[in-house]
């Protein structure tokens, strides 16, 4: 897809694994049900695993929820491949470690505050508001910020 990353591109295909992973958790085909049971875990655990499997998915998917769905999503991931390692089930948890794998590179398209800068100068125009573009690289971006004019006196620099 053009115009985004790598790393957001990741983080939409563990939205779609995790999803995934968690509908067929709630539909519960017969081999899952019958792993579950097999393990001595009874029908509400597969329940709760695939509603959070749903919520990891959600998160993951909402860039503002994104690192908490990649957290809940590792939590999730390593306790599938601890069950899978603990009942001799290696050949499921390859692709579990590979997906916890995944979750990495996603971090890095949880967005970061950018850093917005003020800047006051002496004798500004006083003619309504003032506009200011901020972005994370230094960039003009289509972000705008309204500030209200400050109080002539001494020009200063603010950075929140």
């Amino acid at each position: 897809m053009y115009g985004v990353s790598v790393y957001s591109q990741v983080a939409w295909s563990l939205t779609i694994v995790f999803g995934l992973i968690g509908a067929i958790q709630l539909i519960g085909p017969r081999f899952v049900r019958e792993a579950y049971r097999s393990w001595d875990y009874g029908p509400r655990v597969r329940i709760v695993t695939g509603l959070l499997d749903i919520a990891a998915a959600v998160m993951i998917a909402l860039p503002a929820l994104r690192g908490w769905g990649i957290a809940l999503g590792a939590i999730l991931t390593f306790g599938a491949v601890v069950v899978f390692l603990n009942h001799r089930q290696y050949r499921y948890a390859l692709p579990a470690i590979g997906l916890l794998i995944a979750l990495v590179p996603a971090t890095v398209a949880v967005p970061r505050p950018a850093q917005v800068q003020f800047i006051a100068q002496k004798g500004a125009p006083a003619s309504g508001p003032e506009k200011m573009f901020a972005s994370d690289d230094g960039k003009t971006s289509n972000v705008s910020i309204e500030i209200e004019r400050l109080e002539a006196g001494e020009g200063e620099r603010r950075s929140f």
